[in-house]
């Protein structure tokens, strides 16, 4: 990679690329609402698609967006065949990824259908648990191998099999399910919600990738978003004040 790509001068508060051509390859988890194609729009949307348009606009960066489901977006990273992800912080990964920014903190929930009790972890024994592929929640409850979980594709596979009875409650992230449980109109399908943790979300590098000279500069970008409130509007936007499960005291 030229030299020149790897210098960035601070302009008027901000870091501009002196050569603005550099691309980052970014894979995008394949489920709303972080990332989908809208065939009436012609386009991609989602929350990572608006984020990584913010990162754009604040760096100079260009990323070359393209979807995949949640386990091949993590194989990709491991492999090197993607430069970046939007994706929880999960420390058996971190030989894998670098971590180029904290997003926000989410909570890390498992939802019940309607009638089933989930007042405390041990409810959830005996229950049917969809869960994403590969995903990473908590450690308790990943490496619990009591629980029943059933492994699919995305959260609207999800939402799908809990509405057909297949499932009792699905495991996932509280500002998806917030976001699909107001979209479908589910308030009588889900019930009890219990929160396995609150977990950092970042932007991360794969180690493999040939452009880590960009990772301080869209450190910096995060960093400006954040301060500026950007990157809360745009959860909000999508999702409501209901995903919300507060961050962890430093």
């Amino acid at each position: 990679m030229k030299a020149l790509l790897g210098a960035c001068l601070l302009l008027a508060g901000g870091l501009v690329w002196a050569d603005s051509s550099e691309r980052l390859r970014a894979l995008i988890m394949e489920t709303e609402p972080w990332g989908f194609y809208q065939p009436e729009q012609g386009e991609l949307q989602g929350i990572w698609i608006d984020i990584a348009r913010l990162l754009e606009d604040e760096t100079g960066i260009e990323q070359q967006k393209r979807l995949a489901p949640y386990a091949r977006v993590m194989e990709s990273l491991a492999l090197g065949d993607a430069d970046i992800s939007y994706l929880i912080r999960s420390p058996d990964r971190d030989d894998e990824v670098l971590h180029a920014g904290l997003l926000f903190h989410f909570g890390s929930v498992v939802q019940a259908r309607q009638g089933i009790r989930l007042n405390d972890y041990e409810d959830l024994l005996g229950l049917r648990i969809g869960v994403l592929q590969g995903i990473r929640l908590s450690p308790r409850f990943d490496q619990d191998k009591r629980l029943h979980k059933i492994s699919v594709r995305n959260y609207e596979t999800q939402l799908n099999m809990l509405e057909a009875g297949r499932l009792d409650a699905i495991a996932g992230n509280s500002l998806s399910l917030a976001y699909l449980q107001e979209k479908r109109q589910l308030d009588a399908l889900l019930g009890d919600r219990l929160i396995l943790q609150v977990t950092p979300v970042t932007l991360q590098f794969s180690r493999s990738s040939g452009a880590l000279e960009l990772l301080p500069v869209m450190r910096q970008g995060i960093e400006d978003l954040r301060a500026q409130g950007r990157i809360q509007a745009v959860l909000d936007a999508w999702a409501g004040p209901d995903w919300r499960v507060g961050e962890p005291s430093s």
